[in-house]
């Protein structure tokens, strides 16, 4: 006669932060022993971050935990991997349930807690989540990147220059008072005007001459750059980011992607403006997330990898990620949307490969010529796929290295119009 064996089943792992020891110490043991879960214990909202790599199957958070479990939850969110897992509040403030509505939280148990019920509600909460694809893909959530507190907007004005421009017909003086409805960009989209970023011989003392000179589109994209500097210029937390630094590298990026553009013939005007915008989305984790993002960049100095790999490792997803959803909450055009997202795979964009590809190459270049940073030390390798698609050639960027820098040191003139 066969005889089968039954396989147990895997033990599912809940990540629990609890405040005080006591009620920590009462739910691991009824989770345990009761429940048959594995419990890994977390003492703040950092620690609920670092209990994800045990891959928790559900997650308890009491908000009195140190460190800022919004924004804890808020970042889980937009990881990928755990959409299929239940982030669960514990608490017996009912308003703190209702400010948590649509931050990505399943369910809500309340204090005190009562033995005969709490796992019955944790059962029929863990049953509640999207499970995973067959496939092997995600599980899908609806949580808006602009449900995040304190995001920061773009300027309305941004959106205006953006419908005025997709009016053929608008006229210079349209533009031009749409945009002096708000004194700081015009303020410094005068300054980008007559500084040497453009070059041009005569003294331009309206916006009315910009738009004439410069032309509708180059004045849009103008405005959006400017627009994302006034959006984050005053995120009053940090993880130690440098933003000189930073902003250095983003301008040299989209310095070097328009000085390729122009010798391989390529005619955009939007080429700049996707250099600055392509790693926006480490402004917002190092500003929103700092708490979270500050051992992502020890873990570069210490373990001597790319920032990229150190957000993968300690939070499960990356700026390029993050950015994206920024910008289309931001209502950024789709094409340059891409080079945010894609611009360490640009093989991966199939909307506007080109401008990628630019970026990506921009991007190796600013880093091998030492402009700024990107937040680690280390030149990306070129994809062989991009340089295909841009017709260049290993040797042209090695000959183009003087000029190029020449040309990215001039450009630095749009970072002066910005202070």
């Amino acid at each position: 006669m066969d005889e089968t064996t039954d396989q147990p089943q895997e033990k599912k792992t809940i990540v629990l932060a609890q405040k005080e020891p006591q009620d920590q110490r009462f739910l691991t043991a009824l989770l345990t022993s009761v429940g048959g879960f594995e419990v890994v214990g977390a003492m703040s909202a950092s620690g609920v971050i670092e209990g994800l790599i045990h891959n928790p199957s559900l997650i308890l958070v009491d908000p009195q935990v140190q460190g800022n479990f919004i924004r804890s939850v808020e970042l889980m969110r937009r990881m990928p991997k755990l959409n299929h897992v239940a982030i669960v509040l514990l608490s017996g403030d009912h308003d703190q349930a209702q400010r948590c509505a649509g931050k990505g939280f399943n369910g809500f148990i309340s204090k005190p807690f009562r033995p005969e019920s709490i796992l019955a509600r944790v059962w029929k909460i863990m049953d509640s989540v999207p499970p995973l694809p067959a496939d092997g893909g995600y599980a899908t959530l609806n949580v808006k990147v602009g449900d995040i507190e304190g995001l920061p907007t773009l300027p309305t004005v941004y959106a205006q220059v953006e419908e005025k421009c997709s009016d053929p017909n608008v006229s210079a003086d349209q533009l031009a008072e749409v945009i002096e409805t708000d004194p700081s960009i015009t303020m410094k989209l005068l300054k980008l005007s007559n500084s040497a970023f453009f070059g041009f011989s005569r003294e331009i003392n309206t916006i009315r001459d910009a738009v004439s000179l410069l032309g509708n589109e180059t004045v849009k994209n103008a405005v959006l750059s400017i627009s994302v500097f006034e959006a984050t210029k005053d995120q009053e937390e940090s993880a130690g980011l440098d933003k000189k630094a930073f902003w250095l590298h983003s301008t040299a990026v989209g310095s070097a992607a328009r000085f390729i553009a122009k010798k391989m013939k390529i005619q955009r005007e939007d080429v700049f403006t996707a250099g600055i915008l392509h790693d926006i989305g480490k402004i917002i984790l190092d500003g929103l997330f700092f708490e979270f993002y500050k051992p992502v960049l020890e873990a570069v100095k210490e373990k001597q990898i790319t920032l990229f790999e150190a957000e993968m490792i300690g939070l499960q997803l990356n700026h390029a990620g993050l950015g994206q959803e920024l910008a289309e909450s931001w209502n950024i055009p789709p094409r340059l949307v891409e080079p945010i997202a894609y611009h360490h795979a640009p093989r991966s964009a199939d909307l506007d490969s080109e401008l990628a590809n630019l970026i990506h190459l921009g991007d190796a270049c600013a880093r091998n010529l030492s402009f700024g940073s990107g937040g680690d030390p280390y030149t990306p390798v070129i994809e062989a796929s991009a340089m295909d698609r841009l017709e260049i050639m290993g040797e042209d960027l090695l000959k183009w290295e003087e000029e190029m820098t020449q040309v990215i040191d001039k450009d630095m003139a749009f970072l002066s119009a910005m202070a």
